[in-house]
């Protein structure tokens, strides 16, 4: 599943459109509203698709904004200070064996995942956590990077305002 974004009346190609997969738009719309909350108060679900937005005139505050943040520094401070924040957390209890490492659900079962992990065959264990009960956490399934707020600003500068759907 992605989130699809839609100029309203672009100026450039590059305004006809913008698309993220759920795992990067949700962490870029995070930044947008942590860093530009009076700017991006005009679409009230930037988490969901369902057609909320912003106008021509918000697009270009936002686009000038997020500009400014890439030529200055912050948004590459961002992601630097996220990942280490990300590094720094701890593994989460696999939510497929419950961290015993092993399933016992009827798949489980079926498909020999009922067993500890073989460490010879690698056969065996809950095939979520390899057999050791815990996983990484999810929050690092999501990144953040640079080039994605550098597009999406062109993006908004020429998009005559969008959508997200």
């Amino acid at each position: 599943m992605g989130m699809d974004v839609y100029g309203k009346n672009p100026t450039a190609e590059v305004g006809q459109y913008f698309r993220n997969s759920v795992w990067g738009w949700h962490p870029l719309a995070d930044y947008l509203t942590a860093a530009h909350p009076a700017l991006t108060a005009g679409c009230t679900y930037w988490h969901s698709n369902d057609g909320d937005g912003l106008d021509d005139a918000g697009a270009l505050a936002l686009a000038d904004a997020l500009d400014a943040d890439l030529a200055n520094g912050t948004v590459a401070l961002y992601e630097a200070e996220r990942s280490v924040y990300l590094a720094a957390l701890p593994m989460e209890e696999c939510w497929l064996c419950s961290g015993t490492g092993v399933r016992t659900d009827e798949i489980g079962v079926q498909n020999g995942l009922d067993k500890p992990r073989d460490p010879v065959t690698g056969r065996g264990g809950c095939n979520a956590c390899s057999g050791t009960g815990q996983t990484e956490p999810s929050a690092r399934h999501y990144p953040f990077e640079v080039a994605n707020v550098a597009e999406f600003a062109r993006f908004a500068r020429h998009s005559g305002g969008f959508e997200i759907w």
